[in-house]
This record gives C-alpha cells, sequence and structure tokens, in this order.
C-alpha cells in the first residue's frame, strides 16, 4: 500500500489540529515522522536528543516525497471547548440548551459522502437518532457520526473538510422534549 500526496497532507493537517507534538505513521513499508515545536525526530538525529531538528517530513519508501518542513505555525493547545471551535470551525457559537454533537477522533470531517453531493444535514433539518451528520475521516478510514438524539439541527460547527479533534464540536441538535 503507498500513500497519496493527499493522504500525507491529512496526516499532517491532523497532527496541526492536535496537540501532539509528535507522530511517527508506518504504512507497507512507508514511514512518516513528523514534530513541531522544535522536538527532535529520533531516527533523523541519530537518537541523539539534544540536538534540535526542523519540522520535516520523512518518507523512507523507494517512491519517497522529499521532505518537506511543515511551515505553519501549530496551533496551541485549547483549555476550553469554546477557543477550540473558534481554532477549528466556522465559530458558530454553542447554545448551552443544545445537544452537541462531538468528533469520535482526530481526523477531517466531511459533510456530504462524496464531492459534489447534498450535505447529509443542513440547519433546520429534521433528525432522527441513528441519521448520520457526517463523516470523521483519518487515513483513509471513515466513521460515521449519528444523531444520538431526535431534534432540529441548530447548527454546524465545522465546515466541509475541516480537521477536527478528539471532541470538537460538530453539529448541535435541538432535542424533542
Amino acid at each position: 500500500m503507498s500513500l497519496s500526496p493527499t493522504d500525507i497532507k491529512t496526516i499532517v493537517e491532523s497532527l496541526r489540529a492536535s496537540s501532539w507534538d509528535q507522530a511517527v505513521i508506518t504504512v507497507g513499508d512507508t514511514r512518516i515522522e513528523l514534530a513541531r515545536n522544535g522536538k527532535p525526530l529520533p531516527s533523523v538525529l541519530g537518537g541523539n536528543a539534544t540536538e534540535v531538528a526542523s519540522p520535516m517530513l520523512v518518507d523512507a519508501s523507494p517512491n519517497a516525497v522529499p521532505p518537506l518542513p511543515v511551515v505553519d505555525p501549530p496551533l496551541q493547545p485549547s483549555h476550553s471547548p469554546s477557543t477550540q471551535v473558534e481554532e477549528v470551525s466556522s465559530a458558530v457559537p454553542i447554545s448551552d440548551s443544545d445537544h452537541v454533537v462531538t468528533s469520535p477522533s482526530v481526523g477531517v470531517f466531511w459533510r456530504a459522502p462524496e464531492p459534489g453531493a447534498d450535505s447529509f444535514v443542513e440547519v433546520g433539518q429534521l433528525v432522527k437518532v441513528g441519521d448520520t451528520l457526517g463523516i470523521v475521516e483519518i487515513m483513509k478510514l471513515m466513521s460515521n457520526v449519528s444523531a444520538d438524539v431526535n431534534g432540529v439541527v441548530t447548527a454546524v460547527h465545522v465546515d466541509n473538510a475541516g480537521a477536527v479533534e478528539f471532541g470538537t464540536p460538530l453539529v448541535s441538535i435541538k432535542a424533542e422534549a
């Protein structure tokens, strides 16, 4: 199995959107190591943790992509849900009276089943328990995000293809009484 440039971009975006400083991903004979915040990559430094490497992407496969610097500044870890929503979403306010469905993992949030298709849900739409609200993808693994209450969608907090972390608010639902 090989990784496409889109797969690699998803991995980099997932690290950027998380509070992690390092990640090592191995798929088949392809190994990707990512670091930020001046954290050293042990395989690049020969195990010498006293040196500081600039953040980079390393792929050891025969069809390797040359090392790419990660130039965007990392997101600072969030300590309150409202700050996190502003960093990774459309900044739609969350009502205290609404039920909020959150991301089951780090990944990319997809509002539709495929490009060009209608979104699973829109604001104002009635949903029932089990209805699909979106998909969270990480490395081509798809996790359906389903409604766990009956009600009306009051907000969608993340844009299509938005990077999310575990617990990121995705959809708010005004639950039926």
